[in-house]
């Protein structure tokens, strides 16, 4: 591993514990030290903006995007694009990222210039995700043509429980396709959607549907297009039948 002699003793060993912690090995510290430095420290610190984590996170939200999209690809083959598009924007929300952050101590190795610190910086979500998203794009150079992987071995092996909680997540994106599923475990009779009157304005309207099985409502809902109306009520439904909460 490679020195630098902008990085104090104390710095490097910090570095070298959180290497140690997540099984990663960085023959150049100062790429890794690069992930953690926010532009206000750069700044302050007159080292160029081009060292601070902006042009990795460039590529680490790539890497992320990518990473995530293949996972649910190959995971939820039944799901439209538009739904795991949805899921995919939850999962890595800034909210999320951020979170993923914290659990790994980024609090503790974020460099920031002395007024963003006064500010709180190391504890703002936009910050902890950029650095989150840096140090991908950090692991993904390092590891030159097994990059993509490592960087990806890392996301996953780090977030399982909530990986393992996006069945949950993704049921909850399409209601009227659980809904079904349920009703289909039961019988082979299937829920039937019904448009009971709008209100408002041609282009302002809002649509009420109220949802029934074997002839007997079990859902209500409403909203400004049929079909978001009709996901409402079968989430309604699902609500009312005990299957979520």
């Amino acid at each position: 591993m490679s020195t630098s002699n902008n990085i104090s003793e104390k710095r490097h060993k910090k570095l070298l514990e959180f290497q140690q912690k997540y099984n990663l090995n960085f023959s150049n510290i100062n790429l890794l030290n690069q992930a953690f430095c926010h532009t206000s420290y750069t700044n302050e610190n007159n080292i160029g903006i081009e060292n601070s984590y902006e042009r990795l996170e460039f590529l680490g939200d790539a890497v992320l995007k990518l990473s995530i999209s293949s996972l649910f690809y190959n995971k939820f083959k039944n799901y439209k694009e538009g739904e795991l598009t949805k899921l995919r924007a939850e999962i890595i929300s800034d909210k999320n990222i951020s979170n993923y952050a914290k659990k790994l101590g980024f609090k503790d190795l974020i460099l920031l210039g002395k007024n963003e610190k006064k500010l709180g910086g190391a504890k703002k979500e936009s910050i902890l995700a950029c650095s989150f998203e840096a140090l991908l794009g950090a692991i993904f150079i390092e590891y030159k043509e097994k990059g993509y992987k490592k960087a990806s071995e890392f996301l996953i092996k780090n977030f399982e429980d909530e990986i393992n909680s996006i069945n949950e997540k993704i049921d909850t994106l399409n209601p009227k396709a659980m809904l079904q599923e349920y009703t289909q475990s039961i019988s082979k009779e299937l829920p039937k959607y019904k448009l009971i009157k709008e209100e408002g304005k041609e282009h302002e309207k809002t649509f009420f549907i109220e949802v029934s099985y074997k002839d007997e409502i079990i859902g209500k809902g409403s909203a400004k297009s049929i079909k978001e109306a009709s996901q409402n009520a079968a989430k309604d439904a699902l609500i009312n039948l005990k299957v979520i909460k």
